[in-house]
């Protein structure tokens, strides 16, 4: 199928110029797109990089590509139109599809981090018998626990990006960039490498997950919904509380596999996505001194509706930490072009008030990064719950 784009003028983001990257195609260049469909109108777009092309399809399928499907084009030549030859097209249902066939397989098999960051704080520092777990246990827990990010480093902008970076959801990302020089870094960092390591390493030495006691499981949310997070609970260290070495192994093992899975279920949801609204879900577990806890982030762009050169894409980033006996803490920040606007929550009277005095230093800090502060709100109690579920069908039921 050949698909010319009508103009070269964009529509576009940000302020970024079409001709910038026009200047960089060349006939044979491969480029990834995605098909966007006005809802009325049925006119064709095509997304590459963040601009949006108004686009016609000049020969093969009449019908064209579907809203949301992702095509991988080349370059058949560049005047007097561009012209662009699909090479393959994925459809949105076949990847809403392999999204949700992902998340049968592991909802019922997640588990939240908590209890299992727990104990590996319970591992590395010694505590009681942990010295009675086999040494490759021990390292492996060891080197998982040293790679979460310490509290102090989520204060800044560039240890918050680097802990969300090696939390495990970009992980296969990583693997498929080819770089080996970044790889060999970013496995000995990553969160989720460092999980499967520790879960071959427990398996090699025969512990099984099925054998764990039941009693020892915990609740946790499901982290695919659609409302405002709720904090994932702090939880003590099973492993203390266990006999025998072979049963904490087996113990450690089907937390580690709940944790995993839950990492895969996160990652699949994020890839069943309407092309306007993007939405993404990361739990980073962390250190706190001998302790940990998990902090939970859903960050979300919604590209403008509008058609005009004074259109901004709408970020939202919502937070939700569990900050022990104090309760839990919630942010939401909304950012469109230089506007933002802030709203924390608290379910302590006391961190409320805190939160208040702090507030005009906030808005000082925000301010100076050239930023429209349009509102920073201190609420006593969590958001309500969710809205609804998740629009992703996980079960048939047929007569």
């Amino acid at each position: 199928m050949r698909i010319d784009l009508a103009t070269i003028r964009s529509t576009g983001y940000a302020g970024q110029s079409p001709t910038s990257l026009l200047s960089d195609w060349r006939v044979g260049a491969i480029l990834q797109a995605v098909a966007l469909r006005d809802a009325r109108s049925g006119e064709l777009w095509l997304k590459i990089g963040d601009i949006r092309y108004p686009a016609r399809i000049a020969s093969g399928d009449s019908a064209g590509p579907a809203d949301g499907d992702r095509l991988t084009v080349r370059v058949l030549r560049s005047s007097p139109v561009l012209a662009l030859e699909t090479l393959s097209s994925e459809s949105a249902q076949a990847t809403e599809d392999a999204a949700v066939d992902t998340l049968r397989r592991f909802l019922p098999r997640q588990s939240s981090a908590a209890p299992l960051v727990s104990n590996l704080a319970w591992i590395a520092h010694g505590k009681n018998a942990a010295e009675a777990l086999p040494p490759p246990v021990t390292q492996a827990a060891t080197r998982l626990w040293q790679a979460l990010p310490d509290t102090t480093a989520l204060t800044d902008a560039d240890g918050l990006q680097t802990a969300i970076a090696r939390s495990g959801a970009f992980l296969e990302s990583t693997l498929a960039s080819g770089d080996r020089r970044m790889l060999a870094t970013h496995l000995a960092q990553d969160v989720k490498a460092l999980m499967l390591n520790l879960s071959r390493v427990l398996r090699d030495l025969g512990a099984r997950p099925t054998a764990a006691t039941a009693e020892s499981a915990t609740n946790s949310p499901l982290p695919l919904a659609n409302g405002p997070l709720t904090s994932l609970p702090s939880a003590p260290a099973t492993l203390a509380v266990i006999d025998t070495p072979p049963q904490q192994m087996n113990e450690l093992a089907r937390q580690t596999d709940g944790a995993l899975a839950r990492m895969t279920a996160l990652q699949a949801g994020a890839s069943t996505q309407d092309p306007v609204l993007q939405s993404m879900m990361v739990e980073v577990p962390m250190r706190q001194g001998d302790r940990a806890s998990v902090l939970r982030l859903k960050i979300e762009h919604e590209q403008s509706r509008r058609q005009d050169a004074a259109a901004r894409d709408t970020w939202t980033i919502e937070a939700a930490l569990d900050l022990g006996r104090v309760g839990a803490l919630h942010a939401r920040v909304m950012l469109q072009g230089q506007r933002i606007g802030v709203q924390l929550r608290a379910e302590s009277a006391g961190v409320v008030e805190t939160m208040i005095s702090r507030a005009p230093e906030l808005e000082a800090t925000l301010r100076q990064e050239g930023l429209d502060v349009d509102r920073i709100v201190c609420l006593h109690g969590l958001p309500a719950g969710d809205s609804g579920a998740r629009p992703t069908r996980l079960l048939d039921l047929r007569a």
